[in-house]
């Protein structure tokens, strides 16, 4: 069996995700002093950016050994700007610990990674944390596990006391209580106050255990007394195989119910080899664990200042040593392993061989990119793609100097290597170079980088909207194009017409000429003219959509006709047709669905109404709402932080571009307005 499993420590920002692991490493011995983020003094918040912000940005990789057992725990972001460290972090883990705030119970943070987890098909258990805290409720909170989070959920475990009373735990699964007078837990009798409820949440256990096991289920029908090694060896493959998930309950910063934590740990957390096999794009699915050939997965990129690009990665079967030549499947390249470490914080240790479950990291290989699979050369496997969600905010750069202009394509090459969510967007029209993100925090902290690391400065703003024109009316024009210069002249004349065509159509050209009026090889010539007149429309100049152009009668002279010619009397016919044709502006609209906490979901539905919005519908997961609208894009620049505003930090949305609709006329007015003064 692999030696080494991987647990993933995930939450929404706020419920001690960073403490949680700062009280497993001091407990299990692989620190002395307990950091805080308050102190920005924690293991796993080691930037800059982390410190000042007083969040996770990155997620990182810290061993620890509990009892023989060794663990790598991936301490992840809570905010969704950083969805790209999060998903990288499923894929390298064998379970989930989703921690809850015992105060403000589940978010929709916690909800997006629950039900990532369960995609990833990851063993999850539910950390109740923040038991000592002002206004901690387990009941509560556990009402709200049940109601938010899908699966077979039980607790395992009830606090003694809770906020400034919390002192001690009772552990269901074997009817014991413990307290904390020092680092080592102490077992005390279980509270007399305590024993009813205890008493309940146990029978509830119980039944969530023999749901699990059809033996165990008759047994309990018949009412057979149940062994408590038998359930609890049921307990426990149930956990592993994902259809039980335990609740335990802690106070991270207090140190109180860790040791317990980390007990269950060595048991309910899955080897690599209990996973289901993992879906592929090509090849035979590995065989997990040590007994395959070598396959690994890389989840993670950063580039650092002095060692470069560092790839890392997830061994999934098999073994690799340092000098073996792999295959990156993904690119179809050689890559050959010069180097290998293991990450432990912010530090790289070098090793010389990798077994499947180990976490590491490589460098030097500039080809491998996020989410590549690394593979034996002899035994072809890529895997299934990282699922990532698209962008959501973007900004126009703006290189300060010419210096920095130079510089600016290299960097944001560097940094979209580093991040698979950023996306670049060189737009043609706008003439803007548009970066694209996760939202306000990501796509600052990525401007920040461009600065402090790779030396450039940019200016921002939102970038233009990309409006288009259309027609809502028909239009009829004749353009004689003449030019006499000496010499041979040009001469072109060309009547069309234009209509509209249904929304998204885009644009239509038909020859309607009889009678050799306009010669059959110049016909190609206006349907140029045409298109290249599509570009810059009669209002503001933006490109033309759903209009059919027909061509319907012209003039040529035997001598001065040329291409030339009736592409410049076909362009300036349609422009003339358009302005007849009661032109109208079209905007870019978007569909967006809005995750938030039931208690939100008047104030999101007005907010969206204000920005002209169009509800499509809402639907109820559990107590999220997830409302569904169409939105132009122009209303939609800063609704990120917007959201952050009006739910606290618990909605998240996601948008893609949906249609074009027409422009109301006060906005027509205002867009066409601030369109006059930039040109001025």
């Amino acid at each position: 069996m692999s030696e080494i499993r991987n647990v993933a420590i995930m939450s929404h920002s706020g419920a001690g995700k960073t403490s949680l692991l700062e009280a497993l490493l001091v407990r299990s011995g692989q620190k002395t002093q307990l950091g805080s983020v308050e102190n920005a003094n924690t293991s796993s918040d080691y930037t800059t950016e982390e410190q000042e912000r007083k969040i996770s940005i990155y997620t990182t990789i810290h061993p620890l050994t509990w009892k023989g057992s060794s663990f790598n725990l991936l301490d992840t972001p809570g905010y969704a700007d950083f969805v790209g460290e999060i998903r990288g972090a499923q894929v390298a883990a064998d379970g989930a610990i989703v921690v809850v705030s015992a105060v403000s119970g589940v978010a929709v943070g916690t909800e997006r990674v629950w039900n990532t987890s369960i995609e990833r098909e990851l063993n999850r258990i539910i950390v109740i944390n923040k038991m000592d805290r002002e206004n901690a409720d387990f009941f509560r909170t556990m009402q709200d596990i049940e109601a938010s989070l899908m699966g077979n959920i039980a607790a395992i475990q009830l606090p003694i006391g809770q906020a400034e009373s919390f002192k001690g735990i009772v552990d269901l699964l074997h009817m014991k209580a413990f307290e904390w007078p020092n680092d080592e837990p102490q077992e005390v009798p279980i509270p007399p106050e305590l024993a009813g409820v205890a008493n309940d949440y146990r029978a509830r256990l119980v039944e969530a255990i023999v749901e699990t096991d059809d033996e165990l289920m008759m047994q309990y029908l018949e009412d057979a007394e149940i062994d408590n090694a038998v359930l609890h060896e049921a307990f426990y493959a149930a956990v592993r195989r994902n259809e039980l998930n335990p609740v335990v309950v802690t106070s991270a910063t207090a140190m109180m119910g860790i040791s317990l934590l980390l007990d269950f740990m060595t048991e309910g957390v899955r080897f690599v080899e209990d996973h289901m096999p993992l879906p592929v794009k090509q090849g035979d699915a590995p065989v997990l664990g040590d007994a395959g050939s070598f396959c690994a997965r890389v989840f993670k990129t950063t580039i650092d200042p002095y060692m470069g690009k560092i790839s890392y990665l997830r061994v999934l079967s098999g073994s690799v040593s340092s000098g073996d030549t792999i295959l990156d499947s993904s690119q179809d390249k050689d890559i050959k392993l010069a180097h290998i470490y293991i990450p432990e914080g912010k530090a790289l240790k070098e090793v010389k061989d990798l077994r499947s479950g180990m976490i590491a990291a490589i460098t030097k290989a500039e080809e491998i990119k996020t989410g590549d699979t690394l593979c034996a050369k002899d035994k072809l496997v890529e895997l299934a793609p990282m699922r990532l969600p698209s962008p959501v905010m973007a900004l126009a750069l703006f290189p300060k100097t010419r210096a920095d202009d130079d510089k600016l394509s290299t960097a944001l090459a560097k940094l979209l290597d580093e991040d698979a969510t950023l996306r670049l967007e060189r737009n043609s029209e706008t003439h803007e170079t548009v970066l694209w993100g996760m939202g306000h925090v990501h796509l600052e902290i990525a401007i920040n980088k461009l600065h402090d690391r790779y030396n450039v400065d940019v200016d921002t703003q939102l970038p233009k909207i990309t409006y288009r024109e259309t027609i809502i009316g028909k239009g009829d024009a004749r353009y004689r194009h003449k030019k006499q210069s000496g010499g041979a002249g040009q001469f072109g004349e060309v009547a069309l017409r234009v209509e509209p065509l249904p929304r998204g159509s885009g644009f239509e050209f038909d020859n309607k000429v009889v009678g050799g009026s306009i010669p059959s090889q110049f016909i190609s010539s206006c349907e140029k003219g045409v298109l290249d007149a599509l570009n810059s429309g009669v209002l503001g100049g933006f490109q033309v959509v759903d209009v059919r152009a027909t061509v319907y009668d012209g003039k040529d002279h035997p001598v001065d006709s040329k291409d030339i010619a009736f592409q410049v009397a076909a362009g300036h016919a349609f422009t003339e047709a358009m302005k007849q044709a009661n032109p109208t502006l079209l905007e870019p609209v978007a569909l967006v669905r809005v995750r938030v906490p039931d208690r939100f979901t008047g104030d999101i539905i007005s907010d969206l109404n204000t920005r002209r919005g169009r509800i499509l519908g809402m639907d109820s997961e559990g107590s999220v709402s997830v409302i569904s609208a169409n939105v132009p894009m122009a209303e939609l620049q800063m609704y990120s932080p917007d959201l952050r505003s009006i739910t606290g930090g618990r909605g998240a949305f996601s948008l893609k571009f949906d249609h074009y609709a027409e422009v109301p006329s006060y906005i027509t007015d205002k867009v066409l307005s601030e369109k006059r003064s930039q040109a001025a």
